[in-house]
């Protein structure tokens, strides 16, 4: 690894999200750092170029790299000579497999942004093995999903650990605030979703669809009601919860198999804070359209028709929007105590300052690949596999997110 050319990649590069990744690795002034932009068209590579050097002149000399999900060769030409590769090409379902498998054979680690479950569980299935056998990190999901849910779920579960020496029986998750607009790359990736044929009915209602085992959570409809813990707000159905759950249960399994499980009786659940009105309006619009959508969106006429009428890929919001964006997390986590012990409650908060999802996604991203290169024998997940962040980086990618008030998290006991 450290012979390679570059220590990190960012493929997609001429995308959206692609620039506005690079565009925060720019900021970061890493000069010490190899890097270098990939994408399927130079001429694009040229304007993305164009653009990164009036941020920074130096950057007149950064290597553009032609790659294409349809080209194994040239992927790999890629790959050989690179540590970490961050990929923004999405819909991951249809553009992501060849790289990720390109990843395993030349030894590359690989990050993306991945909210496809079911193309998560297609690797795991068909990769997990191959990765851990070959110590390849591949990391979904290290953007707005699931980075807050997972890090912030570690985060509480250790506090209750190291202060009080307890596991975990329960957390969970309210979205409280969030500003920031939507791409027509992360529409065209929920919409992929629901028409893959990967997963049979039955997965799509599997809380334990990405884990190594079952625990206590069981199957759930999109419900509204009120939560004290979070100051009595209605609670709505969060619709990032449909991966992001999957993704802190896997995080459960998985260190559950390395010996340091959250807990035996442990139950994670997301929700979101909604008005009355509008999150009534909401729940009965979810409960009537998202089964349907299911089912109508595998049938290829009509999968055909939607995709000729949703957002281009490559737009989204401006950059005065994605200025004014923020979110924050709430999580309540209750320990595992004897029946007349006392009640140990925790609460953590996750903030952002940027667009969720093309501001500190891109933070999160960049800071997940950043954590391989710079703390590889650092990270929990080094030995490699189908990974999640919190099982592939844990307290150093929280560490990397907080630096000079980047992002926050925080954890305190409750009365």
């Amino acid at each position: 690894m450290a012979l390679r050319k570059y220590d990190l990649v960012i493929y997609g590069a001429t995308g959206f999200t692609g620039e506005l990744t690079c565009e925060y690795l720019v900021e970061l002034k890493e000069k010490d750092l190899k890097w270098a932009i990939a994408g399927r068209s130079l001429s694009k590579l040229e304007q993305t170029k164009q653009h990164l050097t009036t941020m920074d002149e130096t950057l007149e000399n950064i290597d553009l790299i032609v790659a294409d999900a349809n080209n194994p060769d040239s992927l790999d030409s890629l790959l050989r000579d690179t540590m970490v590769v961050i990929s923004t090409v999405g819909p991951y379902g249809k553009h992501g497999t060849p790289l990720v498998e390109a990843c395993l054979r030349q030894g590359t680690h690989y990050v993306d942004i991945t909210g496809e479950h079911n193309w998560i569980k297609y690797l795991i299935d068909h990769h997990h093995e191959e990765a851990q056998n070959k110590n390849v990190m591949i990391v979904p999901s290290c953007g707005f999903d699931s980075v807050p849910s997972d890090l912030g779920t570690f985060m509480v579960v250790d506090h209750l650990r190291r202060k009080h020496d307890l596991d975990t029986a329960d957390v969970k998750l309210s979205l409280i605030k969030a500003q920031g607009g939507v791409s027509g790359g992360t529409i065209q990736s929920m919409v992929q979703a629901c028409s893959d044929k990967y997963l049979s009915a039955s997965d799509y209602f599997n809380p334990y669809l990405l884990s190594t085992q079952r625990g206590q959570d069981k199957p759930y409809l999109p419900w509204f009601y009120k939560d004290h813990d979070f100051a009595g707000k209605w609670q709505a159905f969060f619709i990032m919860s449909v991966v992001n759950e999957k993704i802190v249960r896997r995080s459960w399994s998985l260190y559950a198999d390395r010996g340091r499980s959250y807990g035996k009786l442990f139950k994670y659940r997301e929700s979101s804070v909604m008005p009355f009105i509008p999150g009534l309006i909401y729940t009965c619009i979810l409960l009537a359209v998202l089964p349907l959508a299911s089912v109508f969106l595998k049938f290829k006429p009509i999968m055909r028709l939607v995709e000729k009428i949703l957002p281009a890929g490559g737009t989204g919001p401006t950059r005065e929007q994605r200025s004014q964006g923020n979110f924050e997390f709430q999580l309540v986590a209750t320990a595992d105590t004897e029946p007349y012990d006392p009640v140990v409650r925790a609460r953590g908060v996750v903030k952002g300052f940027r667009d969720p999802g093309y501001g500190d996604t891109c933070r999160m991203l960049v800071e997940s690949a950043l954590s391989i290169v710079k703390n590889l024998d650092s990270l929990p997940g080094k030995q490699g596999g189908i990974l999640t962040p919190a099982t592939a980086f844990g307290q150093v990618l929280i560490d990397r997110l907080t630096a000079n008030g980047g992002m926050v998290f925080e954890v305190t006991d409750m009365p």
